[in-house]
């Protein structure tokens, strides 16, 4: 009877030893995972930063406002993989110190990325507002035509040729006022035509088929909204993840307390 019992004892700690075994590499599973999804966020930050000059220099004065969210992607990111390889040695050297930082960073983190979500989702529009009002102002007044060398009419160029458009809201209708037609003349740049090399691209003719007929604010929402859900994407699998992550690093925090156990 007595061995009986002692089997089925050995037996029940074989499967906890087993269990704990899992979660020590689900652990390092997550923490691998949260380490990669901080090198994406890092890179989105340094792309937005590098990889998109044009459209942060037309946005004028704003532009070291997107310069301050770029820096906070990458920081961001940066923190996140510092983390994840916490979490990950941690969990593969059963250091309970480094499992213990790591829960309550991550702790602080997720907290801090659901008020960061709510404020997103709450000013979204607002700040897409702030945008198409910045772009208009730096287009009226900054704005000097296709030859220009200055930042902003290259930066307006370029987005203009990119994303096949012209104006901020209403295409020649912008340009009424500007700093460009005053200067010129003209109702619109050749870089609002659909063929800038055109004869009938004068910045006078505004027949049907010359102009690009989409606004430049909705190409750039609809630009950033695309990232936006890559970015958005990204965040709800990292929160998930240190959730489950939480979840495991304190069970192994408090296994390792228990008389020197080693998973």
């Amino acid at each position: 009877m007595y061995a009986f019992r002692n089997r089925q004892l050995k037996s029940k700690m074989a499967g906890l030893h087993n269990l704990y075994v899992l979660m020590k590499y689900l652990m390092m599973i997550l923490s691998f995972i949260i380490l990669v999804s901080g090198l994406v966020l890092l890179g989105v930050g340094i792309w937005i930063n590098v990889g998109t000059t044009s459209f942060i220099k037309s946005v004028g004065e704003f532009s070291s406002q997107l310069g301050i969210v770029s820096n906070i992607l990458a920081v961001a990111g940066a923190g996140l993989s510092l983390l994840g390889f916490i979490g990950c040695y941690g969990a593969w050297a059963e250091k309970r110190s480094f499992i213990l930082v790591f829960f309550v960073v991550v702790s602080l983190v997720f907290l801090a990325e659901i008020v960061m979500a709510l404020i997103v989702l709450i000013y979204q529009q607002k700040v897409a507002n702030i945008i198409r009002e910045a772009s208009k102002q730096t287009l009226i007044h900054s704005y000097k035509g296709p030859g220009a060398t200055d930042a902003i009419s290259v930066a307006w160029n370029a987005l203009m040729l990119t994303f096949k458009c012209c104006g901020v809201e209403n295409t020649t209708s912008d340009f009424v006022g500007s700093t460009f037609t005053n200067n010129t003349g003209l109702l619109y740049p050749q870089t609002c035509c659909v063929n800038p090399a055109s004869p009938s691209c004068d910045g006078v003719n505004t027949s049907p088929g010359i102009l690009h007929t989409s606004s430049c604010d909705v190409k750039i929402i609809h630009f950033m909204k695309s990232q936006s859900i890559i970015m958005g994407s990204t965040a709800a699998v990292i929160c998930v993840l240190e959730l489950a992550a939480m979840m495991i690093s304190v069970v192994l925090y408090v296994r390792l307390g228990s008389s020197g156990y080693h998973v």
